[in-house]
């Protein structure tokens, strides 16, 4: 404990300090582009609402700049002819540099007696009207529960669910998580998560550090012909320039991510700018408190660096690389009062894994005329892993009262060791021509070419069966251990894919048609698919009110360890893509500044996908197949309602509400004509999320008499501070209830047998886990000093200690346990800026 003079000297110093916080200033630039070809826009007028002197406009290059006192504004960019754009969360800080893109997009034909105060939501750089959110790095930022991590953010969206708080993965309308395509800097790449795997493009936690995020955009269904190969949903990622204005600029920040800076400059005196990130894990230091028994470790970096080869022509180069380590280790903690001093002996699992990954790309933007650009990426980006699971037969002694007191592990092997490299290189490119006011056409391809290399070891497996019942066992199966590689080098298989989208604006931009054709192929399985895709936007009312429909065919290649088996036989070889056809209608209002309100229903129709020949004859429990066939069917469909709030008047909020019914089509044989829920179905999802600005908290306070000022010095009071709340439920995950039968028994540690097996019930996901639900609370302020300024922020996540649980771990001896998702977990951070 801190004695009281030592209380009394820090409330002294914060005094002392806070006391010298004066008035500061901060700088906020940028440009203003065209929405529809990138040129620069000229004259256009920069107001800062919430101060009445505040404004500026555009000069021959689209460049702004403004100087402010330090404080949370919006910014309104207008100019005659387009739709006026507001960004919201506009922060500025003490000497630091707050750098904007805008774009504005033309304005349609304005009704008599309707007011629109301007596009709060991207309207401009949305693609098209359907299931798509954009967000900025301050909603990232700020958002309670996210951990700053922006895919948790988007994991409260309408139509997306998740399985454990352990995991960022995003369940898009009855989708897996491994349907939803990547695009970070141009770059189409399979996850920006440290510790992915081939099928979850989730992961524990982001690479991408929310300090070089720029915008986002989600869509969630019914997105254009320019995207592909995925069947759920698409995520864009565009990350932001490093400032052109100062030599260079530091930030130092902590925060459940990890530690790390973020450094960035200019390049040739403001012609260009670089900007790098990097971070180191520190939850080692916490993994108790989180739940966590198993303590990650990772490391990753960030760069981009961008410059203007003349006005007209600009180079970029990013990318972002990531390093991950855990071990799983088993625990031989077991409770049983029936096992009372007694013994027994179980295999315990450990699991190693060791990943690196890394993205770089280079584009190059052309501005060939204010009707006609390109924009070309060469890339490349490597995932490396390392999988090692062993089972260590320990013996357990049991205490007087049925608890472990003693273990011995009597013997160890390797039952799975799984290392591999999954190289690619690719170049895509895409045109963009205006060929009028009413017509845009955005025509590109990709190729893509790499390296795929896997060596697999799969322990032998013996298990015995008494299949009359009769307490004899009638057949001992065998599979005998196997080691493979599978190598595809480079250039010897790639996947290549062009589209054409038309965009045909009519009735002075009030009805607007998407009508594109996508065409993929690869050359591994020999399969070509063709998918058009069709939308429709009607605003009842110019810029309010939309009625929106759209229809579209959409492919996605397999994994590649799905084109596997364990005799490395390429029995799989020519398995079909699988293939889900969308229907989405909805309609679209903007109730107020800033508030919007978004219905939409959707169909979704699977077919080709993927289903082991072993589940088939699920009847039979001898059979044994690597072979998958390309026969499953799912239906899914709902209804979304998203209710959006940006910060304005200091409030900001969502509120989201999904209703999902999802099955899939039972292929086993004995079970035709019957369905069962979907692995991802979620009946029920709700998020509230409510905000508030609070300004001038610590002026209001220093009015207060001294002798009750200073203790309020001890808790992080600022002028500019933000409180939020999060909310969040979700029907139970189903899954399928095992039976304990001691007529399957396996070999265990190579010295005897199981007591039984847990073997799936006939029912598939018959049954729910209990129904989800957490809230969280997230507080931050922001104090500003001369040229440098601090924040910090407190989030307090699942605060009544919700019991979640992730799942069922079925013990050997018969017995069930419960393991629990994230406890109450206090997370603070701190960033400064200089």
């Amino acid at each position: 404990m801190l004695s009281k003079r030592i209380i009394f000297f820090i409330a002294v110093i914060i005094f002392t300090v806070f006391n010298k916080l004066s008035a500061q200033s901060g700088i906020v630039n940028g440009t203003v582009t065209d929405a529809d070809n990138g040129e620069s826009l000229t004259g256009v007028n920069i107001l800062i609402p919430e101060l009445s002197n505040a404004g500026t406009a555009t000069n021959e290059k689209g460049y702004f700049e403004l100087k402010l006192p330090v404080g949370s504004y919006s910014l309104k960019a207008s100019l005659i002819g387009y739709t006026a754009a507001i960004k919201t969360d506009v922060i500025i800080k003490s000497g630091v540099n707050k750098t904007l893109n805008i774009r504005l997009s033309q304005s349609a034909v304005e009704l008599e007696g309707v007011t629109v105060q301007g596009d709060y939501f991207d309207k401009a750089i949305s693609e098209n009207n359907l299931s798509t959110v954009v967000l900025g790095a301050e909603e990232v930022r700020r958002s309670p529960g996210s951990d700053q991590d922006f895919q948790r953010i988007l994991q409260a969206m309408a139509g997306v669910s998740f399985s454990t708080d352990q995991s960022n993965e995003l369940l898009v309308r009855g989708g897996s998580p491994n349907e939803n395509l990547t695009v970070y800097d141009n770059m189409e790449i399979h996850s920006t998560n440290h510790y992915p795997n081939e099928l979850n493009s989730g992961g524990p936690i982001n690479m991408i550090n929310v300090d070089l995020i720029d915008e986002i955009h989600f869509s969630t269904g019914g997105f254009i012909s320019k995207y592909g190969d995925k069947l759920s949903s698409v995520m864009v990622i565009n990350s932001r320039d490093g400032t052109r204005l100062k030599g260079i600029a530091a930030n130092l920040n902590l925060s459940m991510a990890g530690y790390g800076a973020v450094l960035e400059g200019q390049i040739n005196q403001g012609k260009g700018s670089w900007i790098l990130s990097a971070r180191n894990s520190y939850l080692s230091m916490i993994a108790g408190s989180v739940g966590l028994t198993s303590v990650p470790y990772y490391y990753d970096i960030q760069f981009k660096a961008a410059y203007d080869l003349s006005s007209i022509h600009k180079l970029t180069l990013s990318g972002i690389y990531g390093n991950d380590k855990i071990d799983v280790v088993g625990g031989s903690d077991h409770s049983n009062p029936l096992l009372a001093n007694l013994r027994d002996s179980v295999d315990i699992e450990n699991v190693l894994v060791r990943n690196h990954q890394y993205a770089v790309g280079l584009s190059l933007k052309n501005l060939w005329s204010d009707k006609f650009y390109t924009l070309t990426t060469v890339y490349t980006n490597s995932y490396y892993r390392d999988l090692d699971v062993k089972l260590d037969f320990t013996q357990r002694l049991y205490n007087n009262i049925g608890e472990v007191g003693y273990t011995n592990i009597l013997g160890s092997r390797r039952v799975l060791k799984a290392k591999g490299n999954d190289g690619l290189t690719a170049i895509k490119s895409e045109a963009v021509w205006n060929a009028n006011e009413w017509n845009e056409v955005n025509i590109g391809g990709s190729i893509k070419t790499g390296n795929y290399h896997e060596d697999v070891f799969m322990d032998a497996d013996t298990a015995r069966y008494d299949i009359n019942g009769d307490g004899r066992f009638d057949a001992i199966i065998s599979q005998p251990e196997s080691a493979f590689s599978v190598n595809y080098n480079l250039f010897s298989q790639y996947k290549t894919y062009a589209y054409v989208n038309d965009k045909i604006s009519l009735f002075e931009k009030r009805f607007i048609i998407n009508a594109g054709l996508r065409y993929d192929y690869f050359s591994y399985s020999y399969k070509g698919n063709l998918s058009p895709r069709l939308s429709l936007s009607y605003y009842i009312q110019p810029d309010i009110t939309s009625l929106n429909l759209s229809y579209g065919e959409y492919y996605q290649n397999l994994s590649y360890p799905e084109y596997g088996d364990r005799y490395n036989t390429e029995i799989n070889r020519s398995l079909d893509n699988s293939h889900a056809r969308h229907y989405v209608l909805g309609i679209e209002h903007i109730i107020a500044d800033g508030l919007k309100l978004n219905l939409e229903g959707y169909y979704k129709l699977y077919d080709h996908l993927p289903v082991d020949e072993t589940f088939i004859h699920y009847n039979d429990r001898t059979f044994r197949s690597d072979q998958k066939i390309s026969i499953g069917r799912q239906k899914t469909y709902g209804i979304d309602l998203l209710l959006q709030q940006k910060l304005v008047k200091d409030i900001y909020g969502t509120l989201c509400f999904s209703r999902m019914w999802s099955e899939f089509n039972d292929p086993r044989i004995g079970f035709e004509d019957r369905a069962f829920p979907s692995d991802y179905d979620f009946p029920y999802v709700i998020t509230a999320i409510f905000g508030k600005r609070l300004k001038d908290f610590r002026s209001q306070l220093n009015q207060l008499p001294f002798y009750l000022r200073i203790p309020t010095y001890i808790l992080p009071f600022s002028d500019d501070m933000e409180i939020s709340v999060r909310w969040r439920y979700a029907s139970g995950m189903p899954y399928t209830p095992r039976i304990y039968t001691t007529a399957e028994q396996h070999r265990q540690g190579a010295v005897k047998w199981t007591g039984g097996t847990w073997i799936p019930s006939d029912e598939v996901n018959s049954a729910r886990y209990p129904a989800y639900h957490r809230l969280d609370i997230a507080f931050s302020s922001r104090f500003n000093l001369n040229n440098w300024a601090i924040s910090v922020f407190l989030s307090l996540q699942n605060i009544y200690n919700r019991k979640n649980v992730a799942y069922y771990q079925y013990i050997s001896d018969g017995t069930i346990e419960d393991v629990h998702q994230f406890s109450f977990l206090p997370v603070a951070g701190v960033e400064v800026l200089f």
